[in-house]
């Protein structure tokens, strides 16, 4: 077949196009990513991310492996009547079992698999939602990598290593496979967006130094003011701290921060945990001038804009 009839056959017919793997690994972020791709071609797509579904269809199963087997089944059946009505279907579930996953088989014969393989310490050091912290404290239960295992699958269709591999590089991979060469070059043409990096102690929030994890300071109205004049130019905000997202997020909310995500920037995921910007903003900071010998004395007289050592 050819990469005309492929697109062609691609355009008006649905797809399922389930993504696996760890916690943390990618799977929501390639889904918005190829949503926006196939958008920008004229299809129709509806993701159906398993943390969102575990609030709505699925919220009364737990993660014990029945429920687990129950909760892959109900979001199967609901892709595949999305899919026959000539919908993209971006499932991203952690799908942990080989059974499991060859009962959606069974469901959704024409199901695209893609792993989103990347190993677990990475994950960890993601853990944008504190999960695998929780599980490690004994708080959560069955959690997949931790006290429950992760099969991976023997045949996926397409491996994204999130790891190695940009969004671009990963969300390419995706399209070669659905569309053939001329899909390419929407992810060579596209342009990443200016980032800024801020830290939240000391810049977002006042900081007087550290009084324990629920102690947040005062948001500062000028910085707010002019991330979301950086926000209205078309830049992403990331927040960056060393405290655990889960610690902020709702303080984020409530204070009016706008902001994206929280010590990462998926737009260029990495392996360590500094998220990549375009531009750090901390209270903190020593621009390298390019002669260290000349900063030394600027590192050495440091204070913070509030006069902290």
């Amino acid at each position: 077949m050819s990469v005309q009839q492929t697109e062609n056959r691609g355009d008006r017919m649905g797809k399922v196009i389930w993504f696996m793997g760890l916690s943390a690994a990618g799977k929501s972020t390639l889904c918005r990513a190829l949503a926006e791709a196939l958008r920008e071609r004229g299809c129709r797509v509806q993701i159906l991310d398993g943390d969102e579904l575990r609030n709505g269809l699925c919220s009364g199963l737990s993660f014990t492996e029945a429920d687990r087997t129950e909760n892959v089944r109900r979001v199967a059946h609901v892709a595949r009547l999305l899919a026959d009505h000539g919908i993209f279907v971006l499932v991203a579930v952690i799908s942990p079992f080989q059974q499991v996953r060859d009962m959606v088989r069974t469901l959704v014969p024409e199901m695209i698999e893609v792993f989103v393989d990347t190993p677990l310490v990475v994950c960890e050091q993601r853990d944008p939602k504190g999960l695998y912290r929780r599980a490690r404290a004994g708080m959560i239960a069955n959690f997949t990598g931790i006290d429950s295992p992760f099969e991976p699958p023997s045949a996926p269709d397409i491996v994204c290593r999130t790891d190695q591999e940009s969004i671009e590089e990963c969300l390419s991979s995706l399209l070669l496979y659905l569309f053939g060469e001329s899909a390419v070059a929407f992810v060579e043409a596209r342009d990443r967006r200016p980032t800024i990096a801020v830290d939240f102690d000391g810049v977002i929030a006042e900081y007087e130094g550290w009084q324990g994890e629920q102690v947040l300071g005062t948001p500062r109205p000028d910085v707010i003011a002019a991330l979301h004049q950086l926000d209205a130019e078309g830049w992403k905000v990331v927040v960056h701290t060393t405290r655990g997202a889960e610690d902020i997020q709702d303080y984020l909310v409530e204070a009016g921060v706008p902001f994206a995500e929280i010590n990462m920037n998926s737009d260029y995921l990495s392996q360590g945990t500094k998220p990549v910007a375009t531009v750090y903003w901390d209270d903190r900071a020593v621009t390298y001038t390019g002669n260290a010998h000349r900063d030394l004395a600027k590192i050495r007289a440091f204070r913070t804009w509030n006069e902290r050592t």
